[in-house]
């Protein structure tokens, strides 16, 4: 009796791997040699957020003659795409980066970016601008630089 209980038990060890899938019996097998399906199995994917700012040229800046100092307050903006899988909040910055100095700010119109693609405007102004410090006739010269930051949108 012991003998044949761990036969029993030996023989459920060997066949239990087979019913961890889904086991299909065929009979008969068809004549020819046909594929059976056995199963489908899920592809799954976790998909991250996206977003490109399609234009990313250097803004050019001017004087701003609306403001009470045009001399030391310049002005620019430009119209980009931004293609996005979510709806993204753009938030913008500026600093500067030459001898000339000053205090830059930038922002955006819309400062919200829609799904799939939005055109926005990104506007950027320096005030207190000392541009006696730059090589006069020189063109081109990189004064500032916008960093765009994004969020999940609510």
């Amino acid at each position: 009796m012991l003998k044949k209980s761990l036969f029993a038990v030996a023989m459920l060890a060997v066949v239990m791997p087979a019913f961890a899938g889904q086991l299909k019996v065929h009979e008969p097998w068809p004549c020819a040699p046909i594929p059976q399906e056995v199963c489908k199995i899920d592809v799954v994917l976790d998909v991250g957020y996206y977003i490109n700012i399609v234009d990313q040229k250097a803004i050019t800046v001017v004087q701003d003659t609306s403001s009470s100092n045009p001399y030391t307050t310049y002005v620019g903006s430009k119209k980009t795409d931004v293609k996005t899988n979510f709806n993204a909040q753009l938030i913008l910055s500026a600093a500067g980066t030459s001898l000339a100095g000053g205090s830059w700010s930038a922002w955006s119109v819309p400062t919200v970016a829609v799904p799939p693609l939005t055109n926005v405007e990104i506007f950027v102004k320096g005030t207190g601008v000392n541009i006696d410090k730059l090589t006069g006739g020189a063109k081109g010269v990189k004064v500032a630089e916008v960093t765009v930051k994004v969020l999940p949108a609510a």
